[in-house]
């Protein structure tokens, strides 16, 4: 059985919304990530942006990055049969993957997963794998199947990725791409050898979800193997490929895995009374420094490493939850996967609560059509602290990447439409906290101190900004603990 999207106007309207805001909201964003296009401008030199994991010096660090394109071409090969325009784009995109992938260890080189130009991201990796695959299926082209078979490759062997499958989140987008690589040849289900990586993965997924005791955290998926915080961008990750092992294993146990996820979900939504994702929950217990220590005997006995994972997991006697930041534009992959899997279980509950999570995070897209990114990125109320930082207001392209996949999804069956690229006078000023300003128009970003000042600036179709100072600080966001690492 494929996961497809079955859409009803009935779900637009119980939410005030409708296609044609949609479609037009739809434009306005693309044609802002637009702005961000590379030479020669037409999508095949890639786009660039502040980089999202690399925020101290994103702004320096504006070079072409796979994930920023990621969503458009997903997004575009679902409108495969709305119109002519959806595959020439599409392409265009994806031959800027093409042109970036190194010929003899199958990485793209500008996949990173922290530090820029560095291709250690295993989910940028499988991305652009998966990307490939959506388009070969709906336009088959032998050199995407060619590239896309060693971007995999890539996947499974690189000693580097081979160490980020822990990383539970990561290794379910890895799934994804291998189920779609399936999809690509024609196949309904994985050959017997991709089976046992799918297999072997659910089974991992099923034995670190946090079980039904009537914790806060009950249903949760941790980050990985080795860390216990539960980052609620991540959880909303991880429902869509779980879907996916459900349908193509013919297992039930991980539907119902997904379902208690998004439960997990949707109850910390609702406790904050709001549709937006909150920030993360990090445990607590007077051993647990202990048992983290213990857990670095895996490197010497790797055959421990479950019971020191179980161990570890016991010391944790209370979590605490920071409801800062509020996630934005980076809801979408999670709204996208309660869709989902409220249409394979037939429960309107979670198909409405993705919607609802759409029109609140549209509320937040500037005037020029990037949505934004958080608020609170410190982890601390925007009212506390005078307002609004610049992470905050500064639309991002990966995140907002994301959004146009579920919002051309969403928009499937109707006629495709061209970008609306920003005019020439419009602009984004936001008054931050600290006295600073945000500006932002179709050519450039630049943030400005109390006094006028310019700390840094961003020329848009360059592939480097003008920083105050680079910068490496790792302890900028309330997702990152410095104590609990």
């Amino acid at each position: 059985m494929r996961v497809q999207l079955i859409l009803s106007t009935k779900y637009w309207q119980k939410v005030g919304l409708t296609d044609e805001f949609l479609a037009e909201r739809l434009g306005q964003l693309e044609g802002w990530i637009y702005t961000y296009l590379l030479p020669p401008f037409d999508g095949t030199g890639g786009i660039g942006g502040p980089v999202a994991t690399y925020w101290a010096s994103s702004p320096y660090a504006i070079g072409p990055y796979v994930m920023n394109s990621y969503g458009i071409i997903r997004g575009l090969c679902a409108r495969a049969a709305d119109g002519p325009d959806a595959r020439a784009r599409a392409e265009k995109f994806a031959l800027f993957y093409l042109r970036i992938q190194d010929p003899t260890s199958g990485l793209f080189i500008s996949s990173w997963g922290e530090t820029p130009f560095i291709p250690l991201g295993l989910v940028q990796q499988a991305s652009v794998v998966a990307a490939l695959w959506d388009l070969h299926r709906v336009w088959p082209n032998n050199e995407v199947a060619k590239i896309a078979e060693r971007g995999w490759k890539a996947c499974i062997r690189h000693p580097t990725m081979k160490r980020l499958w822990n990383v539970y989140n990561q290794a379910l987008r890895a799934c994804e791409a291998l189920i779609l690589r399936a999809w690509a040849w024609g196949d309904s289900y994985p050959l017997k050898q991709d089976r046992q990586i799918l297999q072997r993965v659910g089974r991992m997924i099923l034995s670190a979800q946090w079980p039904d005791d009537g914790s806060i955290v009950a249903g949760a998926i941790p980050q990985s193997a080795s860390d216990d915080r539960i980052i609620m961008p991540y959880q909303g990750k991880c429902l869509y490929p779980l879907i996916l092992l459900g349908e193509v294993l013919q297992a039930p146990q991980y539907i119902e895995a997904a379902r208690k996820l998004a439960d997990f979900i949707l109850r910390i939504m609702d406790v904050e009374q709001e549709y937006l994702l909150p920030g993360s929950f990090l445990p607590k217990g007077r051993r647990l420094r202990t048992a983290r220590w213990f857990y670095r005997g895996r490197y010497i006995w790797p055959w421990m490493e479950p019971v020191l994972q179980q161990y570890r997991r016991w010391q944790i006697a209370d979590w605490y939850f920071n409801p800062r930041p509020r996630w934005i534009a980076r809801g979408f992959d999670t709204a996208r996967g309660l869709f989902y899997l409220g249409q394979v279980l037939d429960e309107e509950r979670y198909k409405l609560a993705a919607i609802r999570m759409v029109r609140e995070a549209l509320r937040y897209q500037s005037p020029i059509g990037g949505i934004r990114n958080t608020l609170g990125f410190f982890g601390r109320d925007p009212q506390e602290i005078g307002g609004l930082v610049w992470q905050d207001a500064l639309p991002i392209p990966r995140w907002n990447s994301y959004a146009i996949q579920f919002l051309h999804e969403l928009l499937s069956g109707t006629p495709l439409r061209s970008p609306i690229v920003p005019s020439t006078d419009a602009y984004d000023e936001v008054k931050l906290a600290y006295g600073c300003t945000l500006f932002e128009t179709a050519d450039e970003v630049k943030l400005t101190d109390a006094s006028g000042k310019q700390i840094w600036m961003i020329r848009k179709g360059f592939r480097w900004g003008r920083p105050f100072k680079p910068a490496l600080d790792w302890n900028e966001g309330a997702a990152v603990n410095n104590e609990y690492r």
